[in-house]
């Protein structure tokens, strides 16, 4: 969404942020001047150990975000005057009365094996849910053989309000920020938890081992906790983004996560990376495996001491 509002604002427009939870702090921290709402949002947590059963968990709360969204949304308008609503993956948030622009790259959903013969009637759905929309906006290219998100925009036929706009990062209109020092390695962390907390303490138990010189960007733009140093390694919950684009640019290689928010990002800056899918995401394992000739992949269980020498620091 970030870009998509440095072009509207450029552009003239009025723009009111909506959102929850750290997705609208950071995009607040991005644009501080702008009005900004509270649309609650469902909190995804992957507690079981059989992601199934997260999975299965989670679909009746997005059914009764969506509903609470679309009440909501209309209420909001009325009294915004809004004239555009852009959605970024939230199926309730349009209105008849105006123009509603429904944003994601995951318009079929990879299913774990069990479920895989459900693939088709699950896109089904989506697509039936995407058209209450006037338009959807596909963040990749139109061609399959550049496509960064491969089959989850382009398997099956998309939405007939569907067009592909190209990758978006919020790196593009920023400019990065001078920094007194590099490092070798670059951590940027996302997702849920536990996965999250639990892929941070491995990767600095590793590279404390090590002589590399390492950030580690914890992902928590609503934390107050101030950056601490341990050995080697200095970890902080949030970076401004020309901070983080200058990190990156400088570093040796990146760490990350495969969503897909952090991959256009890492491919806009040509970054050296090693991305790893949070266990047992579905998603997120199909684009690690779908990118492995762009950026090398390896799952969280399996990252070692040699998976990190092997890029030569």
């Amino acid at each position: 969404m970030i870009p998509i509002v440095y072009d509207l604002l450029e552009k003239g427009y009025e723009v009111i942020l909506g959102g929850d939870g750290d997705a609208l702090k950071l995009i607040s921290q991005e644009f501080p001047t702008l009005k900004q709402i509270k649309i609650p949002d469902i909190k995804v947590s992957f507690k079981y150990r059989w992601m199934t059963l997260n999975l299965l968990l989670l679909i009746p709360k997005i059914i009764f975000s969506a509903v609470r969204e679309h009440k909501l949304i209309k209420k909001i308008q009325k009294v915004n005057s809004i004239n555009v609503i852009i959605s970024d993956n939230r199926y309730g948030l349009w209105n008849k009365d105006v123009k509603s622009i429904f944003v994601s790259h995951q318009i079929m959903i990879k299913l774990p094996k069990p479920f895989k013969s459900f693939e088709y009637f699950t896109h089904f759905i989506i697509k039936k849910a995407i058209l209450q929309f006037n338009e959807c906006w596909i963040p990749d290219y139109e061609n399959p053989n550049k496509s960064i998100s491969g089959d989850l925009s382009h398997k099956y036929t998309p939405p007939s309000n569907s067009k592909y706009i190209g990758p978006l990062s919020r790196y593009t209109n920023v400019e990065a920020s001078t920094i007194d020092k590099s490092y070798d390695i670059v951590a940027l962390l996302s997702g849920p938890e536990p996965q999250r907390t639990q892929l941070e303490r491995k990767l600095i138990k590793l590279i404390q081992s090590t002589k590399y010189r390492a950030m580690v960007i914890q992902g928590k733009p609503s934390s107050n906790n101030k950056s601490i140093l341990i050995n080697n390694i200095e970890v902080t919950p949030h970076l401004p983004a020309g901070v983080i684009k200058s990190l990156i640019q400088q570093s040796k290689f990146v760490l990350c996560r495969s969503g897909y928010t952090s991959i256009m990002d890492i491919t806009l800056l040509n970054s050296k990376a090693l991305i790893i899918p949070t266990p047992k995401q579905t998603e997120q394992e199909y684009l690690a495996k779908h990118l492995n000739s762009s950026f090398h992949s390896i799952s969280q269980k399996k990252i070692n001491l040699e998976t990190l020498k092997a890029f030569d620091l």
